[in-house]
C-alpha cells in the first residue's frame, strides 16, 4: 500500500457514528415525510447512487469512463393522497412502479452532458366512484450538463444547469407540458475513507402549478454521502429538498433515503435501497424501494499485460510520465516538482494496490548500458517517493531500455522516461 495507513479501529468507530447519524435523520424525518407524488424526476432517480462520479479526478470511486447507462426501478406505495385538483383528475394513488432510464456522456475530463427520463405503471382509486384502474404513463425528460471549473485536494466545483421537458401526461406530472429549468452547482470532496456531494440551485416551470400544486420557483438543495465498507461495497445516503420562495407555499417536495452500491466488476456496480419523502412538511410517512443497475466502460485503450494486471490489483487509475534528459538518471527540477504533485495525490489514498515504475531510454547508445540507464531513473522516482516518506509495499520496477523506444527517430526526447501506472482496488 502506498499511504500511511489509519488504524483499523478508528476507522470503523467513524463509520458507525457516520451510519448512526443518518439512522437517527431517517427515523426522526419518519413522521414528517410522505412519499413525493408529484412524480417529478429527481425524487424518482436517487441522484447519489446513480451519478456520484461525477468529475472529481480522485474521488474514492472515480473512474475514467467515456459514458454511463443507468437503469433504475422504484416501488412506492402511497395510499390515500389525492394527486391534484384543477384542470387535472382528481384520483388517488395506491401505488406505483417507477423504471427510470438515464445516461451520460463524457466529453472531456472538464464537460458531461446527460439525459434521464421514466415510466409509471400505478393502482389509481378514482374519487369520482369508478372502478379503480391501473395506468401506464411516460413521465418528463431531464437534460443536464456538468462543468467543472475548478479542482484542488480532491476537492471539485461544477456548474449544473438542466433543462426539464415536459414529455409526460400533463394529467400526472407537474411540468404541465411546459419546459423548466435549473442553474446550480455541485461541489464534490474525496476524503481517504468516505466523500460527499453538495447541490445548491434555483428550479423553475411557469406551467408547474395547480389548485394544489405550487412548484414553479424553488430553491434546490440536496447532500450526499458515499463511505466504503469494502473493496466492493459502500454506503449511500442522500436528502434533498425543494423549498418554494413563497413563505405561504406549504409544498414542499423533499426526500431522504439511504442504500448499498456494489462494485460488481470494474464497469458496472448496482445500487438499492429504501427512502421516504413528502410533498407537505404535514403528510404522513410513506416509504419506497429501490434497485438499479449502472454501466460505465472504461475510455483507455489496454494493452494485454494491462488488462492482466487489473484482473489481480483493481482498475488501471492513472499513467503519468517523467522525462529525462541525455544520458542523464537524476531529474530536473520540472519534472521534480511534476513527481511531488503526483505523490501528493497518491500519497494517502487508501485504494492504491499497485505502482508499477517503468524505466525507458532513446536509441542512442549501446543497449546494454541503456538498459542499465532505464533501471537508474526507475530507483530515482522510486527513491523521491521513499524520502518523503511514502511507504511503498506493492511496487515494481521495470527497465526497458530502448526496447520501446521509437524505429525512426533515434534521438526522441519522449524516450528518455519514466513511465508510473498506478491501479486501485476500487
Amino acid at each position: 500500500m502506498l499511504f500511511f495507513k489509519k488504524p483499523t479501529k478508528v476507522i470503523q468507530m467513524t463509520k458507525t457514528k457516520i451510519l448512526i447519524t443518518f439512522y437517527i435523520i431517517f427515523l426522526c424525518t419518519n413522521k414528517t415525510f410522505a412519499i413525493n407524488l408529484q412524480k417529478f424526476h429527481f425524487s424518482n432517480s436517487p441522484t447519489f447512487a446513480t451519478v456520484e462520479d461525477g468529475l472529481l479526478s480522485d474521488g474514492l470511486i472515480t473512474t475514467d469512463y467515456k459514458y454511463i447507462v443507468i437503469g433504475s426501478y422504484n416501488y412506492v406505495r402511497a395510499p390515500f393522497i389525492k394527486i391534484d385538483g384543477g384542470n387535472r383528475k382528481v384520483d388517488i394513488i395506491e401505488w406505483m412502479h417507477t423504471f427510470n432510464f438515464g445516461g451520460a456522456y463524457r466529453i472531456s475530463d472538464n464537460l458531461q452532458i446527460g439525459a434521464s427520463t421514466f415510466a409509471t405503471f400505478e393502482r389509481v382509486i378514482p374519487t369520482s366512484g369508478s372502478e379503480d384502474v391501473e395506468v401506464t404513463k411516460l413521465g418528463d425528460t431531464t437534460l443536464d450538463l456538468k462543468y467543472k471549473f475548478f479542482e484542488k485536494n480532491k476537492m471539485a466545483v461544477s456548474l449544473t444547469p438542466k433543462l426539464y421537458l415536459g414529455t409526460g401526461d400533463e394529467e400526472y406530472f407537474t411540468s404541465n407540458k411546459e419546459t423548466g429549468y435549473y442553474l446550480g452547482f455541485a461541489l464534490d470532496k474525496a476524503f481517504s475513507w468516505f466523500q460527499f456531494t453538495f447541490n445548491l440551485g434555483h428550479k423553475q416551470n411557469n406551467g408547474a402549478e395547480y389548485l394544489q400544486v405550487n412548484h414553479k420557483n424553488q430553491l434546490h438543495f440536496s447532500i450526499g454521502l458515499l463511505a466504503p465498507f469494502t473493496d466492493n461495497l459502500d454506503i449511500t445516503a442522500e436528502f434533498y429538498r425543494d423549498t418554494p420562495y413563497d413563505s405561504s407555499n406549504k409544498q414542499i417536495p423533499s426526500e431522504a433515503n439511504i442504500g448499498l452500491r456494489y462494485k460488481y466488476s470494474n464497469d458496472t456496480a448496482l445500487f438499492s435501497g429504501v427512502g421516504v419523502g413528502s410533498t407537505e412538511e404535514s403528510n404522513s410517512t410513506d416509504m419506497r424501494l429501490y434497485a438499479g443497475i449502472k454501466f460505465f466502460p472504461s475510455n483507455k485503450v489496454k494493452n494485454e499485460k494491462v488488462l492482466k494486471e487489473e484482473l489481480s490489483y483493481g482498475k488501471l487509475y492513472r499513467v503519468d510520465e517523467i522525462y529525462f534528459d541525455t544520458a542523464k538518471d537524476t531529474m530536473t527540477e520540472v519534472e521534480e516538482l511534476k513527481l511531488g504533485r503526483i505523490f501528493e495525490h497518491i500519497k494517502n489514498d487508501p485504494y492504491i494496490s499497485k505502482l508499477v515504475i517503468e524505466g525507458y531510454a532513446s536509441r542512442i547508445g549501446e543497449t546494454k548500458k541503456n538498459k542499465k540507464l532505464s533501471e537508474r531513473r526507475s530507483l530515482q522516482v522510486k527513491n523521491f517517493l521513499e524520502l518523503r516518506g511514502m511507504s511503498i509495499s506493492n511496487i515494481q520496477i521495470v527497465a526497458y531500455g530502448n526496447e520501446k523506444s521509437d524505429k525512426v527517430n533515434l534521438n526522441r526526447t519522449l524516450d528518455r522516461k519514466v513511465m508510473l501506472r498506478i491501479y486501485r482496488s476500487r
